[in-house]
């Protein structure tokens, strides 16, 4: 243990010695570190787990040819009752909601329709009250509805007094019966508003229709995207007659990811951005590796001496891996400052409504661990080649520049006489 700590302090010193080398080294692994955490953060929340609702993966919308989102109430329900593939469907229906409190102006937000099955489909609890359950979208049940997080924050300053309060919703009195999670976002809606679809009826209270819906339901298990674009493919062919302006020549049910229909457009620009991170971690290793390799070149009197005078290879094999291990520890320091600052740039960067509401990006401490652990081992193996490659050297042609009995003083960088090796032993084990 105190030859350890005599390897360290010898290795802070000769770093300390070799400032430029030091920095350099150090800032080139950061930058590849940092990088790697930040675009691996980010691929990680968007592409990978962009929701926070139960089962993401098996969440799946419909469309028309990949363009046409949204269906009429009646389609919605032929698909919804006659299908195989899904466990359940949803739908939600956008307008504009109008709120008017006591002494507060007049609000505009954003409102949905929901089926009363949506939250249950999801499968989110709310963080305050209690879950949406298909009695509150009946028509002779007390009118009720959610709030998201946001608008909770922003007008009741996430008072929780609120809850159970009746408010004015476009001129309707409402109760709200709960307050989503922050992440909770569905449609990017501000406020959901259960009801319960049939064929004739429309939504009371605000006389609208909504007569085109985005549908979303949760696959069952074992049945592919392309196992229910053919089953809710089959289920159109009843309405397509009735439904001309949707059904055209030519078209086909696609059924997508949710993942996918969120997120897809924005898969091959974070994919092209992994590439070009992991060439430049690439290239930060292979840059440090160079740079201790010149270093060890510069150091071969160095091995040389203090193995003439007793060194072993093992122990002047374990000095030159501390040294590199302590260049690793410096990097990954630095490497977590430029990723904590390196995302936060990037959310700046990201246009609105490029991704999901839902999508929480944050530092992960997976990808994080994961580049430090590639950068740490990687500069391990690159100290470990020139240290081998120094030990292995011939004593004769390692003592050979050091004509006319002078070697160098690494400390002072003058030349001492031969005779005061002992001196010279000293300074360099110890």
């Amino acid at each position: 243990m105190v030859s350890i700590w005599h390897d360290l302090r010898y290795g802070l010193r000769m770093l300390g010695k070799n400032p430029g080398f030091t920095i350099l080294a150090i800032l080139t692994l950061a930058l590849g570190i940092g990088a790697a955490t930040v675009i691996g953060s980010v691929v990680d929340t968007v592409l990978l787990n962009p929701f926070p609702y139960k089962s993401a993966d098996r969440l799946a919308t419909p469309s028309i040819s990949n363009s046409i989102t949204r269906f009429p109430v009646p389609v919605f329900l032929d698909f919804k009752e006659q299908n195989h593939t899904f466990e359940d469907i949803g739908a939600v229906a956008y307008f504009g909601v109008r709120y008017k409190g006591n002494g507060v102006p007049t609000q505009q937000l954003l409102g949905c329709w929901v089926t009363a099955n949506t939250f249950e489909l999801l499968g989110v609890r709310p963080f305050l009250g209690r879950q949406i359950t298909l009695q509150d979208g009946k028509p002779d049940s007390p009118p009720a509805f959610a709030m998201s997080d946001t608008v909770w924050a922003s007008l009741f300053n996430r008072n929780p007094k609120i809850l159970g309060a009746s408010l004015n919703l476009n001129g309707v009195p409402r109760t709200l019966v709960a307050i989503m999670p922050p992440r909770f976002r569905f449609g990017g809606c501000e406020i959901w508003i259960p009801t319960d679809l049939n064929r004739s009826s429309f939504i009371s209270g605000f006389g609208a229709q909504p007569n085109e819906l985005l549908a979303i339901g949760r696959l069952k298990r074992n049945f592919s995207l392309q196992a229910a674009s053919a089953d809710l493919g089959a289920i159109a062919k009843l309405s397509e007659k009735d439904y001309p302006a949707w059904f055209r020549a030519n078209y086909k049910i696609v059924v997508n990811s949710l993942r996918d229909h969120s997120v897809g457009h924005f898969k091959a620009t974070l994919l092209a951005m992994v590439a070009a991170v992991f060439i430049l971690l690439l290239i930060a290793c292979s840059n440090v590796a160079n740079l201790l390799l010149a270093r060890a070149t510069v150091r071969e009197r160095e091995i040389a001496i203090r193995a003439s005078i007793g060194a072993t290879r093992s122990r002047l094999i374990r000095q030159l891996l501390v040294e590199s291990g302590l260049l690793a520890a410096g990097s990954c320091i630095c490497g977590c400052l430029f990723a904590f600052v390196g995302l936060k740039g990037m959310i700046a960067a990201i246009p609105p409504d490029t991704i999901p509401p839902e999508v929480a990006i944050s530092l992960r401490s997976e990808t994080l661990l994961l580049a430090v652990g590639v950068s740490v081992l990687a500069t391990f193996v690159c100290g470990l080649a020139p240290a081998l490659h120094l030990v292995r050297r011939d004593l004769y042609v390692g003592l050979a520049g050091s004509a006319k009995g002078q070697v160098a003083d690494f400390n002072t960088g003058n030349c001492a006489p031969f005779w005061s090796l002992s001196k010279l032993h000293y300074r360099l084990c110890c």
